[in-house]
C-alpha cells in the first residue's frame, strides 16, 4: 500500500514539474513574439506583421487565355491564393478601351460613378469617388506608395502624381518595382503592364496567337522576378503581405460555338483573372458558377416581321377592367439585332392584342415589347395608359416574363411585371378602363411603324390565365418547361401554346381548355435547333458571385484594416478563402 503511495506521488511530481516547464516555455516563445513594450499600440500588427499590398494589373489579359498559357509562376501561387480564371470586368461598348475599367479598379466603384467612359476621363467624378490611394492616405498615418506603368492614361489619370512613374515598357516597369520594393515603409506598391494588350490589338486575344501567347508568358516571368524580389525585402517575414494580380479586361474574340454558353462568361472582352496571393490563404478556388438547366428543342424565329396570329378576335385575351385578373408568361431569348448587339431600341412586340403598335399607341388594348436592354408591357384604356418596365433581361439566354394584374387588399387594381421569377416595376391601373381591343391576339409583330419591326427573338412556354398568380407560384414555377395538371393554378389556364417543336403547316397549336391555335402569318419562316440555358442568373447576381474589377479595392480596404464607410458607396465585396 504505501509502495502504491509512493508510485502516486512520483506520478503527481511528474505532472506538477511537466506543468511548470510548459508555462516557462509558452512564456518564451510568447516572449519572443511580443515585446516587453508594451506602450507599442499596433499590437495586431507586431504579432501578425504590418499589412502592405502588392497590385500588379496587366491590360488585356483574358482569363481564359491565361490560365491555358505556360504561368509556372502565378501558378505557384494558388496553394495560397484566392483565385479565378473567369472573373468580370464591366460590359462596354468600346472594346479597345481600358480608362474605365482602370478607373473601377482604382475606385472600386463602376462606370456610372466614376463617370470614366472609355478612355475619356474629361468628365469624371474621382472628386466624389476618389482613388483607392487617396482614400488610404486619409485613413492610415504617413502611407508610402510606389506606382509604375507603361501607360500614360494610368499615370496621368489614376496614379499619385509624386510617386507614380512611367516606364516605357514592361521590363521597364518590372525592374523599376524590384527597385522600388527596396523602400523599407512600402504601405502598397503599384505596377502596371500593357504589352499583352498591345499584342491582342495588334493580333488576337487567344492563345491562337503566338505574339498574345508569348507576351501572357512574358508577364508571368515579370511576376517571377517581382515576387522574388519582394521575398528578398529583409523585414519581409515580418510584413504581411497581399498580392494582387489580375487584369483590367480580357478582349474581343469570337469564342468557338461549342464553347459560347451564351451568357456574359461567353463574352471575351469582359473575362479577366484574378489571384489573391497571401502566405496565410488558403487555397481556394472560384469557378464559373451554376448557370440553370438548359431549354432544348426546334423554334420558330421571330425575325423580319414574323408574327403568329389567331383566326378570330376574342374577348378571351381581353384585360378587362377593375375587377379583372390575369396573368400572361412566356418564355422569350433574344438574339443580336439590326445593330449585332442584343439592344432593341425601337420596341418591337413579341406579344399583344391590339391594332396598331407605334409612336403614341393611340389604340387601346396590350402590349409586351423589348425596350434597349430590358422589356415592357404597355397597355390603353379609355380612361388612361401607360407602360411597366420589367428586370433586365439576358443576352442570348432564355428568360422568362411575367405580366400579373390583380386586385389589391384596398381595392385597386395593379400591374405587376416579373423577369426569370424576380419583380420588377408595378403600376396603379385603376382608373385606365376596361382594356380590351377588337384586334386578334398575336405573338411576334403587331402592325406599327416600319422600325419596329427589329426585333430578332424566339418565343416559348405562352400562357395566358384568368387569375393572378402570387407571387410565390411565379417564382416557383417561372423555369419549368411546360406545365402539369399539379401546378395550383391549373384550372385557371385560358391558353398554353408551346411553340418549341416543328412549326406544323404554320400552326402554332394550344394545349389549354379552349384550343386556340395561331396561324404563321407568313409564307416562309425558319425554325432554329436550339439548347440554351433558361433562367440564368443575371449579370448583377453573376457579379457578387465570382470576383470583379471593383472587388479589389474593398480587399486593399480589408487587408490594411481600413474600416469602410457606407458613404463611399463602394460596389465591391471582400473574398475570404473559406
Amino acid at each position: 500500500m504505501k509502495m502504491q503511495d509512493n508510485f502516486r506521488n512520483i506520478h503527481l511530481w511528474l505532472i506538477y514539474l511537466l506543468l511548470i516547464s510548459t508555462m516557462v516555455a509558452c512564456k518564451d516563445e510568447f516572449g519572443r513574439v511580443i515585446p516587453d513594450n508594451q506602450g507599442q499600440q499596433d499590437t495586431v500588427d507586431l504579432v501578425y506583421g504590418k499589412p502592405k499590398v502588392l497590385l500588379i494589373i496587366a491590360d488585356g489579359a483574358r482569363g481564359e487565355s491565361v490560365r491555358n498559357a505556360n504561368i509556372p509562376v502565378m501558378n505557384g501561387l494558388l496553394d495560397h491564393a484566392i483565385y479565378s480564371w473567369v472573373s468580370l470586368s464591366a460590359e462596354h461598348e468600346d472594346k479597345q478601351a481600358t480608362g474605365s475599367d482602370l478607373a473601377s479598379i482604382i475606385t472600386g466603384v463602376t462606370q456610372n460613378k466614376h463617370l470614366v467612359m472609355g478612355d475619356n476621363f474629361s468628365n469624371n467624378n474621382l472628386q466624389t469617388f476618389p482613388t483607392v490611394y487617396t482614400r488610404i492616405a486619409a485613413n492610415v498615418k504617413a502611407p508610402e506608395f510606389k506606382v509604375y506603368s507603361s501607360s500614360k492614361l494610368f499615370v496621368d489619370n489614376l496614379a499619385p502624381t509624386a510617386v507614380a512613374k512611367l516606364e516605357g515598357s514592361d521590363q521597364a516597369v518590372a525592374d523599376a518595382v524590384k527597385e522600388g520594393l527596396k523602400e523599407p515603409d512600402l504601405t502598397m506598391l503599384t505596377a502596371h503592364f500593357t504589352e499583352i494588350d498591345q499584342a491582342g490589338k495588334a493580333t488576337a486575344y487567344d492563345n491562337s496567337s503566338a505574339r498574345y501567347k508569348m507576351a501572357i508568358e512574358n508577364f508571368d516571368k515579370q511576376v517571377g522576378e517581382i515576387t522574388k524580389a519582394l521575398e528578398q525585402r529583409s523585414t519581409f517575414k515580418k510584413e504581411n503581405w497581399l498580392v494582387i494580380i489580375t487584369s483590367s479586361k480580357g478582349g474581343p474574340f469570337e469564342i468557338p460555338p461549342a464553347q459560347n454558353d451564351n451568357t456574359i462568361f461567353s463574352n471575351a472582352n469582359v473575362n479577366t483573372f484574378t489571384i489573391f496571393y497571401s502566405p496565410k490563404y488558403n487555397s481556394r478556388f472560384i469557378n464559373k458558377p451554376y448557370l440553370g438547366s438548359r431549354f432544348s428543342g426546334d423554334f420558330l424565329r421571330f425575325k423580319g416581321g414574323i408574327f403568329a396570329e389567331m383566326a378570330e378576335a376574342d374577348t378571351l385575351f381581353d384585360l378587362g377592367d377593375r375587377n379583372s385578373e390575369f396573368t400572361i408568361e412566356l418564355k422569350v431569348k433574344k438574339n443580336k439585332g439590326p445593330n449585332n448587339t442584343y439592344r432593341f431600341p425601337n420596341y418591337p412586340s413579341f406579344i399583344g392584342k391590339r391594332e396598331k403598335w407605334e409612336s403614341g399607341a393611340p389604340t387601346n388594348g396590350w402590349i409586351m415589347a423589348f425596350k434597349e436592354d430590358y422589356w415592357m408591357f404597355n397597355a390603353r384604356g379609355p380612361n388612361g395608359s401607360g407602360e411597366v418596365n420589367g428586370p433586365k433581361l439576358n443576352n442570348a439566354t432564355w428568360n422568362n416574363v411575367t405580366v400579373v394584374g390583380s386586385i389589391s387588399s384596398g381595392g385597386k387594381r395593379v400591374i405587376k411585371t416579373y423577369t426569370n421569377g424576380l419583380p420588377g416595376n408595378e403600376m396603379d391601373v385603376s382608373d385606365w378602363g376596361v382594356i380590351k381591343s377588337p384586334a386578334k391576339l398575336r405573338l411576334g409583330l403587331v402592325n406599327g411603324g416600319s422600325n419596329w419591326n427589329e426585333g430578332d427573338y424566339y418565343i416559348a412556354d405562352v400562357r395566358f390565365w384568368k387569375k393572378a398568380l402570387p407571387e410565390s407560384v411565379v417564382s416557383q414555377y417561372n423555369c419549368e418547361v411546360g406545365i402539369s395538371e399539379d401546378h395550383p393554378y391549373f384550372d385557371a389556364l385560358a391558353a398554353n401554346w408551346p411553340v418549341v417543336g416543328t412549326v406544323t403547316d404554320g400552326v402554332l397549336y394550344d394545349e389549354g381548355p379552349f384550343g386556340n391555335t395561331l396561324k404563321v402569318g407568313n409564307t416562309t419562316y425558319e425554325i432554329s435547333k436550339l439548347n440554351d440555358f433558361l433562367c440564368a442568373p443575371s449579370v448583377e447576381t453573376i457579379s457578387t458571385l465570382v470576383p470583379k474589377s471593383t472587388d479589389i479595392t474593398a480587399q486593399i480596404f480589408s487587408w490594411l484594416q481600413i474600416a469602410r464607410q457606407e458613404n463611399w458607396q463602394l460596389d465591391g465585396r471582400v473574398w475570404i478563402d473559406k
